[in-house]
């Protein structure tokens, strides 16, 4: 059930990305208007992010179980499934930002004070959404085509012609999670949109990293098993060397996050937000401090429950062909 749930919430993430800024505006419009201080929406906000925060771990926890490892072929391709576990952490991170936004906006309307401290906090709290917003939209991975590879990233896409790959691809390090690094031999063939750091790498979410390395060793260094991309034969084919990769080929676990960790992180962000958003009297001078601690918290427990949702075990089952879920 909860499985099915985060599928259909995957499905419509854009439109609930959507309700929940118009929703969570309407509040601060509310709270700012309202001649009393807001402080039972601030309260009701933080609730709602903790809770938020916990529910969507557990979800997210549930979902990642069930995400099938391999590949779709839909399309005349080869398509990683897009879980956007990231959607997991978009409705507390814009429930933290509203309760930055509120007290500022209020004190501002009718105290006729702005405080230069809550405007950066505020914008800085802001940041992160244009850093995963664009991925969030679309979702993140690679398609695979018999003419390159396609990566979605949060900030751009890559394409990348078979032509531009070397014939030999690197062991990928233990280290690497959610991605695949790649060798040129032709780096003038690369086609880019946005904004691309490490062009030599390409991402995703919920796949078997040895599936996609051992997918793009292959076709790189064989030009005629090109055309069976996107076919069910040829997803067999590829199937069946993964099955054999040699050890050679067999890249060491990735180190998982532990649980408490991400909690702890995402506990110290939640306090040090209401600190910042109403802070002692002793600490009002140290509020963009504290603003900047919250947010640094929030950052590190979000890159840590990402790696823990996307890091996958070799045992997962494939993909079922033509699924066409994630979409």
């Amino acid at each position: 059930m909860i499985f099915a749930w985060w599928m259909v919430a995957v499905r419509y993430r854009r439109a609930i990305f959507v309700l929940a800024v118009l929703g969570l505006a309407a509040v601060v419009a509310v709270g700012t208007l309202s001649p009393r201080e807001p402080t039972g929406l601030i309260l009701g906000l933080f609730v709602a992010m903790v809770v938020l925060l916990v529910l969507l771990m557990l979800v997210v926890r549930v979902a990642r179980r069930r995400v099938p490892t391999g590949l779709e072929v839909t399309g005349g391709a080869f398509r990683s499934p897009r879980p956007s576990f990231f959607l997991g952490l978009v409705l507390p991170h814009l429930c933290a930002i509203a309760i930055f936004v509120l007290p500022g906006s209020w004190t501002a309307r009718y105290e006729h004070v702005v405080d230069p401290n809550w405007l950066l906090v505020v914008a800085l709290s802001a940041a992160p959404i244009g850093l995963y917003l664009p991925g969030l939209w679309r979702g993140v991975g690679v398609i695979l085509t018999p003419d390159g590879i396609r990566s979605d990233r949060y900030l751009g896409t890559l394409t990348i012609p078979w032509d531009a790959l070397a014939d030999v691809q690197p062991v990928q390090p233990a280290d690497a999670r959610g991605e695949v690094r790649l060798t040129y031999t032709r780096p003038e063939l690369l086609r880019r949109t946005g904004l691309l750091p490490h062009r030599d790498r390409i991402y995703f979410e919920g796949t078997d990293r040895d599936l996609i390395a051992d997918a793009v060793a292959h076709y790189a260094a064989h030009p005629a098993a090109r055309s069976t991309i996107g076919s069910h034969t040829g997803y067999e084919n590829l199937q069946q060397l993964h099955a054999d990769a040699t050890p050679a080929r067999r890249h060491a676990p990735e180190p998982i996050p532990s649980r408490w960790k991400i909690s702890g992180s995402f506990l110290i962000a939640a306090l040090a937000t209401v600190a910042a958003a109403r802070p002692p009297a002793a600490l009002t001078g140290s509020r963009i401090m504290i603003g900047l601690i919250g947010l640094l918290c929030f950052l590190g427990a979000a890159a840590n429950l990402y790696t823990r949702s996307t890091t996958r075990k070799q045992s997962r089952r494939p993909v079922l062909p033509n699924s066409g879920q994630w979409s």
